[in-house]
């Protein structure tokens, strides 16, 4: 058995090249606009995939090495940096319904789309915080890379739905005959145009999600040293509303997991706080 373990610790490194592999493609996707946007998007999910599996088969082959921990950085820098990026550069020309080249367009324009930049400056500002940290095994400094990443690329996969998508309508379309209901499809078309087709919530969200990565706030990890309930309460109760969230809402339900993790750290960091009796 030892034999055959020692022979597959290349296996980590392979589903870590792999994730590098995801977030160019996702790039050069993210570059061609339009569909290309949906397809990047889905490569960063790919991506995210891969990033747990490396860690989980390493730990499993007993694989860890500092090339390892070095490559997982540069791969994220690609996939949770640079094709993130890539990503809200061709959101934000959408919202500005800009066609021609970069350099041809209106100082204003340029300086907009420039700031789609700061995830990744700040990604890889996080990543070489994160090596240097021991503190940070069962708990961040910040939002994770792979956090923002999720929250950028489920955007183009938002923008992209349409009512019959939703599994719900399915199911009660099959059994009742039940139509989507013309709120539902109101509030969709809605959160399509209005919110992650505008400008006015793309620049400062991108700002905003970004800055976060490179904070100290406190965060809580989904690692566990046990699977007991009682110790991972936080944990389990934040999956079980990430998994409803995701059935109900799909690709909708990203954003709003993303925010609701960054709230619960918050309000976690602020009772923390209130605990600790002044000397």
């Amino acid at each position: 058995m030892s034999r055959i373990t020692s022979k597959l610790k290349f296996l980590p490194s392979m589903i870590t090249c792999t994730s590098a592999l995801c977030g160019t493609l996702a790039t050069f996707m993210a570059l061609s606009g339009d569909k290309g946007l949906v397809y990047a998007s889905y490569l960063i999910l790919f991506a995210s995939v891969c990033d747990f599996c490396d860690g989980f088969v390493a730990r499993l082959l007993h694989a860890q090495s500092e090339l390892g921990k070095q490559l997982d950085s540069l791969s994220d820098a690609i996939s949770f940096g640079v094709a993130p990026t890539a990503i809200m550069f061709g959101l934000m020309r959408q919202a500005l319904r800009v066609n021609g080249a970069f350099w041809t367009l209106d100082s204003s324009q340029i300086f907009i789309l420039v700031c789609s930049c700061f995830i990744v400056i700040c990604s890889v500002l996080r990543l070489a915080k994160f090596n240097i940290d021991p503190e940070q095994t069962y708990g961040f400094k910040g939002l994770p890379t792979p956090a923002c990443a999720l929250l950028v690329a489920s955007i183009p996969l938002i923008d992209a739905m349409v009512p019959e998508d939703f599994w719900i309508y399915t199911v009660a379309h099959a059994l009742f005959n039940a139509d989507f209901p013309f709120k539902a499809t109101m509030a969709l078309i809605g959160i399509q145009v209005f919110a992650f087709g505008s400008i006015k919530l793309l620049l400062p969200m991108c700002i905003f999600f970004s800055l976060l990565m490179v904070t100290n706030l406190p965060m809580f990890s989904l690692k566990m040293k046990s699977y007991k309930y009682r110790d991972n309460r936080l944990v389990y109760n934040f999956l079980i509303f990430a998994v409803i969230s995701l059935i109900v809402l799909q690709w909708i339900a990203v954003p709003l997991i993303i925010f609701a993790y960054v709230v619960v750290s918050f309000v976690r960091w602020l009772v923390n706080l209130r605990k600790v009796k002044p000397e």
